[in-house]
């Protein structure tokens, strides 16, 4: 299976800031096998598996758990490569989320940002795609963050959330979030968001003068041609499957006719690389649950009905044929070995 990337900019920008706090980041980089020069590199890419892993081990070695949020909020103007700089030249607030959602996949795979305004209120939404990526919370709160800070660095300091929501459960202080946003802060939640007050989109931005947003963007725009040139057709069946939501996978033919080819086609190939449409889509399913049971507090119906599943008895018997154990059994297997510092539970 393909696997998803991120730039390296963005790890260079957490070395920076592990910098900032006095935190040597080389053994960090060499426990991974990666080299601070190699991180200047502007086409250079990671798997993203391997960014989550550091970005939350960089959290453990400075005894820092807000590390993530931290970061988020150090975030300068070239964090991001030419997107914050497409972010910042943008002629409205309102420019700057449409173009930075519609090109975040130059930079990073697995990745559902949207955003949206209405009734007053817009919102803006970063989660990863890839259910097999189970440790993000430090990046779901750097990804929040530092969305939040490039906002008040294009409105200024009057810039105000209404809320905040993240996917995984409060494991530090709830006190720290509200203070850090100063806005209520949800957990739990479907997704990873900001919502503010439209009022906002209608700013222009003192940072970078708007001229250049045309050029940027057009860098950009280039960008994306060459990704989506390099990519694979079973690339884009899985990036199809992994934008559906949960509990409603798409028809294998509505996803064939979005690529131009016929379904028995499409299964063919998945068929040639020894793989089939519904093992797919269960196996997404599966891994989404075990990220559920071990990262939240949601009892097993409700995880059952968010993963696709219309009652607990058959979701429980899929679990149990998927993993070898109920999923109740499954959470206390995962928080016993994270309390004696071991590897949760993988597939049976």
């Amino acid at each position: 299976m393909l696997k998803p990337t991120i730039s390296v900019l963005v790890l260079r920008h957490v070395v920076n800031c592990l910098d900032l706090v006095g935190c040597d980041p080389e053994p960090l980089l060499a426990r991974f096998s990666l080299r601070r020069d190699d991180l200047d590199n502007a086409r250079g890419v990671m798997p993203l598996e391997q960014f989550l892993s550091v970005l939350e081990s960089a959290a453990q070695e400075a005894g820092n758990p807000y590390l993530g949020l931290q970061a988020g909020r150090l975030g300068a103007l070239n964090s991001l490569g030419a997107l914050g700089f497409l972010f910042l030249s943008a002629p409205s607030l309102r420019t700057a989320f449409t173009s930075f959602s519609a090109n975040l996949a130059t930079i990073q795979d697995a990745v559902r940002n949207r955003f949206s305004a209405s009734e007053g209120l817009a919102t803006y939404e970063y989660l990863i795609t890839d259910q097999t990526l189970q440790s993000r919370r430090q990046d779901a709160e750097f990804s929040i963050a530092i969305m939040h800070n490039m906002c008040r660095n294009y409105v200024g300091g009057e810039f105000e959330l209404v809320e905040v929501r993240f996917e995984h459960s409060c494991q530090s202080e709830e006190r720290v979030y509200r203070e850090f946003f100063r806005c209520p802060v949800f957990f739990d939640q479907e997704t990873n968001s900001i919502t503010f007050e439209a009022r906002f989109l209608d700013c222009t931005s003192p940072v970078i003068d708007p001229e250049l947003y045309p050029i940027v963007e057009e860098h950009v725009r280039r960008q994306a041609a060459e990704a989506t040139r390099r990519g694979t057709s079973l690339g884009a069946l899985v990036r199809a499957l992994e934008a559906s939501p949960l509990d409603s996978a798409p028809q294998l033919e509505d996803v064939a006719e979005s690529m131009g080819v016929s379904a028995a086609t499409l299964s063919r190939r998945l068929r040639a690389q020894g793989l089939r449409w519904r093992d797919l889509v269960n196996e997404r399913r599966m891994q989404a649950a075990a990220r559920l049971l071990r990262q939240s507090r949601r009892d097993v119906a409700e995880i059952a009905l968010s993963v696709g599943f219309a009652e607990s008895a058959s979701f429980i018997r899929r679990f149990g044929r998927h993993f070898g154990m109920t999923p109740q059994a499954y959470r206390r297997a995962g928080e016993d070995s994270v309390s004696a510092g071991q590897t949760p539970p993988t597939r049976h």
